[in-house]
């Protein structure tokens, strides 16, 4: 078996009740199978086991949450009761034929921070061991991630290109992931295989632009439109950024932007750093698994939408409050990601949205 991981991922540590946004709230919390033995048999009560998940209260809150932010399972029975979802998170593994590539979910506050106070350039290692992979794979996908990997490769160094823009850098990544669907598309419709896909033409495609100005970027904020809330906390930061930025007239988008890069800049932040970090994280963490669903250019757009949308966020904030620091970003950073990166309906909204919306 082959394993990935981004150089970070070892330097994560819980801060549990210290921590500003926990994980025990704001989502149902799916219990596996030997856990629901387990809990059954122990006699839990916060379990609702017709649904295999925990019982929450109206705040959306897991009944084993403590006032003071500690977990009442892991006090009175130690760790080893929790169930896999809430032992693995923030960890993400995504699965593929011989290979297991591991990230940290940014939807986390400690992720979010380890990732966004990076200002050197992420890197990611492997290892390998002799594990045998008993999972039934489909032959196509596989062959597909394949693909998927060296242009995942080829985006990372690219978003990664700071003598570049990181508009050019988006607009690259999107160019070739959108000539890849159309060659792929191309090959199995006409002979139901991939021995005619050509990547040297998709690799060396030519290069469009997105197109920018208030008008387009209120599009693409509409996305977030689209969603269905874990909370009132971000739907009320996105009723007040499109406020800020869509629908009072006065505000010119790109002078301010460029206010707000100039007063990070005075903090020795590097915001155009800070959206290569996240576009980094979204293609590292999400482009591969699109061999299963075959929106390959879909999730690309996600990956650039994901900078777009934290962008108008922190605008926003910044036109509101004359000012902006990196842990503001964070925090905008991880509450959206809570409402994109797990739920299903969110990422299918977004990439149909997208997809009715093309950046290039």
């Amino acid at each position: 078996m082959k394993y990935l991981y981004p150089d970070y991922y070892d330097n994560f540590k819980c801060i549990s009740d210290k921590c500003p946004k926990t994980c025990c709230g704001g989502w149902q919390i799916e219990i596996d199978e030997d856990s629901l033995e387990q809990y059954r048999s122990m006699g839990i009560k916060t379990v609702d086991f017709d649904n295999e998940i925990f019982h929450y209260d109206d705040k959306k809150m897991c009944l084993n949450l403590r006032e003071d932010g500690l977990c009442r399972l892991i006090l009175e029975h130690g760790e080893n009761i929790l169930c896999k979802t809430c032992a693995t998170f923030p960890r993400h593994i995504e699965e593929f034929e011989g290979n297991r590539e591991y990230s940290l979910s940014i939807s986390c506050p400690e992720v979010a921070r380890i990732i966004l106070n990076r200002a050197d350039a992420v890197s990611f290692y492997g290892r390998e061991d002799d594990t045998a992979d008993c999972e039934d794979y489909d032959d196509f996908e596989q062959e597909v991630y394949g693909y998927l990997a060296v242009l995942r490769e080829r985006f990372l160094q690219i978003a990664q290109d700071r003598s570049l823009p990181f508009a050019e850098r988006a607009a690259h990544i999107l160019s070739i992931a959108e000539a890849f669907q159309s060659e792929i598309d191309f090959a199995v419709l006409e002979d139901d295989s991939l021995d005619s896909l050509d990547m040297g033409a998709v690799l060396n495609v030519e290069i469009f632009h997105i197109a920018e100005g208030k008008s387009v970027n209120q599009i693409i904020f509409g996305a977030m439109k689209e969603w269905e809330y874990t909370g009132d906390e971000f739907e009320d930061i996105l009723k007040f950024t499109e406020g800020r930025l869509y629908l009072d007239y006065n505000v010119n988008t790109i002078s301010s932007l460029k206010s707000m890069v100039n007063c990070l800049k005075r903090q020795n932040v590097d915001f155009e750093v800070v959206l290569e970090q996240i576009l980094v994280y979204f293609i590292y963490a999400y482009f591969c698994g699109s061999a299963y669903d075959e929106y390959y250019y879909g999730q690309a757009q996600l990956a650039v939408a994901t900078c777009m949308h934290i962008r108008d966020l922190c605008l926003a904030h910044y036109l509101e409050h004359k000012n902006i620091a990196l842990d503001d970003i964070i925090r905008l950073t991880y509450l959206y990601a809570r409402e994109l990166e797990h739920s299903i309906p969110n990422i299918l909204a977004t990439e149909k949205y997208m997809d009715e919306h093309p950046l290039i």
